[in-house]
């Protein structure tokens, strides 16, 4: 059972993986299509900056030695992701064009469910035995 247990979460921890350099991504792409116009320069920035973030803490998180450091890495690329959520937001009702509102919309949603996997993996490593074994060095690829 604890191999299967362990299995899942290796997979939902490729897959956060996945999800944050995906939606980084967007998020760049999308930002180079905002205009610059008031306030919309800080938000472009902020919004990379956090999104950015999310990444960096993930790979500390992984890079950490100490369940302590660990915790706090994951902790701190949820409060990002939930950050960058806010510039999203504020970037969609700033906007006026409503292929850029779409994407905003979908991106936001990508980071809905980031914010929850985020949470799920950090309940998950607090309640499981020896998780800076399990966990750090990123996900095992197959």
């Amino acid at each position: 059972m604890e191999d299967s247990h362990s299995s899942i979460w290796e997979h939902r921890q490729a897959e956060l993986w996945d999800r944050i350099f995906q939606v980084i991504q967007d998020v760049v792409t999308l930002a180079d299509s905002l205009e610059d116009d008031a306030g919309g320069v800080i938000v472009k920035q902020e919004m990379v900056k956090t999104a950015m973030a999310v990444g960096t803490h993930l790979v500390r998180a992984n890079a950490a030695e100490e369940p302590g450091d660990f915790d706090r890495h994951l902790t701190e690329a949820r409060m990002k992701a939930i950050e960058t959520d806010y510039w999203l937001r504020l970037a969609y009702v700033l906007q006026q064009k409503e292929e850029v509102q779409r994407d905003l919309s979908s991106i936001i949603t990508q980071y809905a469910g980031i914010v929850d996997l985020l949470h799920k993996f950090i309940r998950h490593t607090r309640t499981e035995k020896n998780v800076i074994n399990r966990h750090t060095k990123g996900p095992r690829i197959q």
